[in-house]
């Protein structure tokens, strides 16, 4: 009977302390959870450093900025017309009369000039000249130009005029109406004034009034 006791309350005993770690062990808290940061691997080769990624970077933003270079093709500049040696041709109408003066004749006639005020002076020699014996100029060879100038479409024109270049009253007005249907056929040409040794005359030969200037 007393061991019976005495079993039961060593059973009862290690009942209790069974219970007791029971309980310790699940009061226990949780331990922490440690974060670990895994240090980046050095460069494994001895001597040799990593290149910083912003140098390369203003490397390349230096080279992409570099200007490009200027062309070297030469600026191509216009040749201005008698300034460069070169001549122009134009085919023009020139106005004689006939041997009887019974009227104006007209001949195509080529001329070449190196400028502007060239092509007038060209075109008065051509009145000066026929090269057909059927077409009589009435303007004498023997006439000289000391100037021709032409200022915004007024062209004047200066010459000399020698006793044997003087016509009778008939061939002078044939010889202005000659100079005027000439120089007018030139479009830039509005106003024409025929000066003699620099003077305005009151009639080129003595026989016709002469307009200062003449008009289309």
């Amino acid at each position: 009977m007393n061991k019976k006791i005495v079993i039961a309350g060593l059973l009862a005993l290690f009942a209790i302390a069974g219970a007791g770690c029971a309980s310790k062990q699940t009061a226990a808290p949780a331990a922490p959870t440690q974060e670990t940061q895994t240090p980046a691997a050095p460069n494994s080769t001895p001597g040799q450093t990593t290149p910083d990624s912003s140098a390369q970077s203003a490397d390349n933003n230096g080279a992409s900025q570099t200007p490009a270079s200027p062309s070297t093709e030469p600026t191509k500049t216009k040749t201005e017309t008698g300034k460069s040696g070169d001549h122009q041709t134009q085919q023009i109408t020139v106005y004689y009369t006939d041997t009887q003066e019974t009227g104006l004749k007209e001949e195509k006639k080529e001329i070449t000039y190196p400028s502007e005020l060239e092509k007038y002076q060209k075109a008065f020699e051509a009145l000066q000249k026929s090269g057909n014996s059927a077409l009589v100029p009435l303007w004498s060879d023997k006439i000289s130009v000391h100037k021709i100038q032409l200022d915004n479409g007024a062209l004047t024109l200066d010459i000399s005029l020698p006793d044997e270049a003087r016509l009778g009253a008939g061939g002078e007005e044939l010889a202005i109406d000659a100079l005027k249907k000439t120089m007018f056929q030139f479009k830039e040409i509005k106003t024409l004034d025929l000066l003699v040794d620099g003077q305005a005359l009151e009639s080129l030969m003595g026989h016709v009034d002469l307009e200062h200037p003449m008009s289309r």
